[in-house]
């Protein structure tokens, strides 16, 4: 954006400029930033109520100050780098003067590169250079530098998760393969932009990264709780037993060795396994899964942990009545169950006679005998189920009602 801008104590407005600082020295004189110093132009504010106006237009060379306009026009273009001072004279009288300083910025050089790269970060680094922007107090000749106001946008390839701060020396990640850092720095609100050279980071890199999620084995029994759904790319779990969880391995790095180790909220450990495949959990209680990988030539480990996984106890129930007349509601007489282990279910009709049987917890009876619609009226059931740990067991015995409805 080109700007203009003005202060109380120094009164000459800038166009073309992007940025603006206040000298260090106490007259907190202006001190204008330009894409192009050339085609940015000053402008001196006339007196209130002046007559007969004239400006008188200086360069600052080496302690002196050298005339380079005079006359009516309050605006100077033509710039260059230095300072310029302006006398207004008001109908023969110095009405004030005022002192400003502008500058072209330029970046000469910019470079990635990193000062150290171990297990857990990299410190990367903007290597600059920039133009000496120098200015002098004019009462008395001491010596500054305009302090360069820069802004860095870095990126890399392949893209990291989290992006890299903005500055000249960011921390981040460690790399898990080769890569490519890019930085970009802006002067003064881009009054000049320079596009680095890359850092090629083609070390073997030694960090790595643990991620890891599982999946649940999904049984497909819509009477097994929890409700049926999808269970993937997760990290925690609450369901029936036996819970067989399937480890998605996504770890960076090189040269990986893994183990996993198992963690209960009861303080029991479970053996520690190397197997990154499929690990069943048939026991009740919560477990945690810390699955560690690590380069086998650095040495640099990482660990992710997963859970909570929570084995709920056994749980057995059944409905009383159902209405198997395909209006899709409640056709179906089923238990309803998690963690069961071994199971059997017999119906019998009001004469003893049975109508079905099942070691399944996750079938149904449709409510047909023989492939034939069975009897409205009062039926009875007989189901038995143990878990998977010791001692648990259930049994249910009641009568059933088969309803068709109209």
């Amino acid at each position: 954006m080109l700007l203009a801008a003005t202060c109380a104590s120094a009164q000459i407005i800038s166009t073309g400029h992007t940025d603006t600082q206040e000298t260090k020295y106490t007259e907190n004189d202006l001190i204008y930033l330009y894409p192009n110093v050339e085609t940015g132009a000053l402008t001196a504010t006339p007196p209130v109520g002046g007559i007969n106006v004239t400006y008188t237009w200086e360069k600052y060379n080496s302690g002196n100050w050298d005339v380079v306009m005079t006359g009516t026009e309050p605006s100077l273009t033509d710039l260059s780098d230095g300072g310029y001072r302006v006398t207004v004279n008001n109908n023969g009288t110095i009405d004030r003067q005022d002192v400003c300083w502008t500058f072209q910025p330029e970046i000469l050089s910019l470079k990635a590169d990193s000062l150290f790269s171990n297990c857990n970060n990299i410190q990367l680094i903007a290597d600059i250079s920039t133009k000496t922007l120098e200015y002098y107090n004019p009462s008395n000749g001491d010596y500054y530098t305009v302090d360069y106001n820069i802004s860095y946008n870095w990126t890399s390839e392949p893209s990291i998760e989290d992006a890299i701060p903005d500055n000249s020396q960011p921390l981040i990640e460690p790399p898990y393969e080769e890569m490519f850092y890019y930085v970009d720095a802006s002067a003064f609100n881009d009054a000049h932009k320079l596009t680095g050279e890359s850092l090629h980071y083609n070390e073997e890199p030694i960090a790595v990264k643990a991620i890891f999620t599982f999946n649940v084995l999904d049984r497909e029994n819509e009477n097994e709780l929890p409700e049926n759904t999808e269970f993937k790319n997760i990290k925690s779990y609450t369901g029936s037993a036996g819970i067989i969880c399937f480890i998605n391995d996504s770890a960076k790095g090189l040269n990986k060795s893994y183990q996993i180790d198992f963690r209960t909220d009861d303080g029991e450990e479970k053996p520690s396994e190397d197997d990154l495949i499929e690990v069943r959990f048939d026991k009740i209680g919560t477990y945690h899964m810390d699955i560690s990988v690590k380069n086998d030539v650095s040495g640099c480990k990482d660990t992710e942990s997963l859970g909570p996984i929570k084995v709920e106890e056994i749980y057995l129930d059944a409905p009383n009545v159902f209405t198997p007349d395909g209006d899709g509601t409640n056709d179906k007489f089923m238990v309803v169950y998690s963690s069961i282990k071994d199971f059997k279910m017999v119906i019998f009709n009001r004469w003893g006679r049975k109508v079905f049987q099942t070691t399944n917890p996750g079938d149904a009876w449709d409510g047909k005998i023989a492939g034939k619609d069975a009897a409205e009226g009062v039926y009875f059931y007989v189901i038995t189920a143990t878990g998977f740990n010791q001692g648990e067991s259930r049994k249910l015995e009641n009568s059933l009602h088969l309803f068709r409805g109209n």
